[in-house]
């Protein structure tokens, strides 16, 4: 089954718009950054798995030992302001994908069609 912003990004090809309109996503999946590099899709957001893994498991030791956990922020999902961890995210363009998402791991040359 295609993802619905492949899908999208797949009728922008057929009607000759791909690369004409901005597309963006926001999970820096392999296929997102290979729409990137192909120039079909502008940006998409990178969530660092280390970063989140990290910070999560600092939160689940404090949980665990019964330490408070101070949220810092909230976001108010319309019945009530849920106390949240908000982490940095990077924009990855077709420029900085190697200084993001290659160089993190995350995703391998290779794989993106880069020497």
């Amino acid at each position: 089954m295609m993802e619905l912003l492949g899908g999208a990004v797949q009728t922008l090809m057929e009607e000759g718009l791909a690369g004409d309109v901005v597309v963006t996503g926001q999970d820096a999946d392999l296929v997102a950054i290979q729409r990137i590099m192909a120039e079909t899709q502008h940006m998409t957001i990178y969530k660092p798995v280390k970063v989140i893994a990290k910070r999560t498991a600092e939160l689940a030791v404090n949980l665990a030992q019964g330490k408070p956990v101070i949220a810092g922020n909230s976001i108010d999902n319309g019945l009530k302001k849920v106390p949240s961890v908000l982490l940095d995210v990077t924009v990855v363009t077709k420029e900085n994908v190697e200084s993001t998402v290659v160089r993190d791991g995350f995703h391998f040359k290779e794989s993106l069609g880069i020497k």
